[in-house]
């Protein structure tokens, strides 16, 4: 299934780079609409990690778009490359950039998806607690070792994906997330 979805992606990405191609990049190109039809849900999501609000999410998710279409007739993907991770790298750094140049600022991710059985009202105070326990302790985390976690961990791309979409290795990769993730630990242990 990911085999063909890839397949799938990379003959769409074709498709709208030959719709934009050759400086027609005000033209309209249902190509591009069908890959944002497929992503417009995650590239919101991505972002709303970020900020913890819709409103702020969807004015990244719409700036990524954007990115993302300025960029589509540029982009490369490797041999066995992803439109998802690469998506999600304009993603995560179009919201990096928001965030750096409202810095003085703070912001905080919560998760906010509904559990199974309601826990009682002292079970939910305490979860609520490590929830954002867990989230404070991943927004100190440097911005690239950030960027890999909640994308590995949080949107599901592989390590190849992400290696390819950063441009760097999958080692270097490893070692971000490993270094993520300690980071995380030793901020929830102190």
């Amino acid at each position: 299934m990911r085999e063909t979805l890839q397949i799938d992606d990379v003959k769409l990405l074709a498709a709208a780079q030959h719709e934009l191609g050759a400086g027609n990049q005000h033209a309209d190109s249902p190509a591009f609409e069908e890959i944002i039809r497929r992503y417009e849900r995650l590239i919101y999501h991505v972002a709303y990690r970020y900020f913890n609000n819709s409103e702020d999410a969807l004015d990244a998710a719409q700036d990524a778009t954007i990115k993302i279409y300025n960029g589509l007739s540029r982009v490369v993907l490797p041999e066995n490359g992803s439109l998802k991770a690469w998506i999600c790298t304009v993603t995560a750094r179009t919201c990096l950039d928001a965030l750096r140049k409202r810095r003085p600022q703070t912001t905080e991710l919560t998760e906010t998806t509904p559990t199974a059985p309601l826990p009682s009202a002292e079970e939910s105070a305490e979860a609520n607690e490590r929830v954002q326990e867990v989230l404070a302790a991943i927004k100190k985390l440097p911005d690239d070792h950030r960027m890999v976690l909640i994308l590995r961990d949080m949107q599901g791309l592989s390590y190849e994906e992400l290696a390819d979409a950063l441009k760097i290795t999958v080692g270097t990769v490893k070692s971000r997330l490993s270094r993520a993730r300690a980071g995380v630990r030793k901020a929830l242990n102190s």
